[in-house]
């Protein structure tokens, strides 16, 4: 009976753990909340206002010709991810189209990360985040 009582215990706990800490490290400077981002290598735009349960789009202009892009994001808790296949507009421009969930502990911070392949091979990981109250 203990045994039971232990594994419900932990099968509801194991959740509320995962809102301490965020998945990926935040960088106020990637954040796109508010205003576009330009970069190094890539500049990004969203539709707004960004918010839950409500479709946004994303897009993404390279500094030079990328293959493919695949895009995840997720929530402050962790508690799934969300893949999205980009969609090519051009060799340097890529958008993706997502509808985010309403974090239940009430939390509003999302990124969304991109895996990029360039033409050449070469891979790169970019990042954006954004609040979705």
């Amino acid at each position: 009976m203990r045994k039971i009582i232990l594994a419900l215990t932990l099968m509801m706990a194991v959740p509320f753990f995962s809102f301490a800490a965020f998945p990926v490290k935040y960088d106020a400077r990637y954040d796109i909340t508010e205003k576009d981002g330009s970069y190094k290598r890539v500049s990004v735009s969203t539709t707004r206002p960004i918010k839950p349960m409500k479709e946004f789009t994303l897009t993404y202009k390279f500094d030079r010709p990328v293959k493919s892009v695949k895009f995840t994001s997720n929530m402050e808790m962790d508690m799934g991810k969300y893949e999205y296949e980009g969609k090519k507009i051009s060799d340097t421009e890529f958008t993706v189209t997502q509808t985010l969930v309403k974090c239940m502990s009430g939390k509003t911070k999302w990124y969304t990360k991109a895996d990029i392949t360039y033409m050449n091979g070469a891979k790169d990981i970019f990042y954006v985040f954004y609040d979705v109250k």
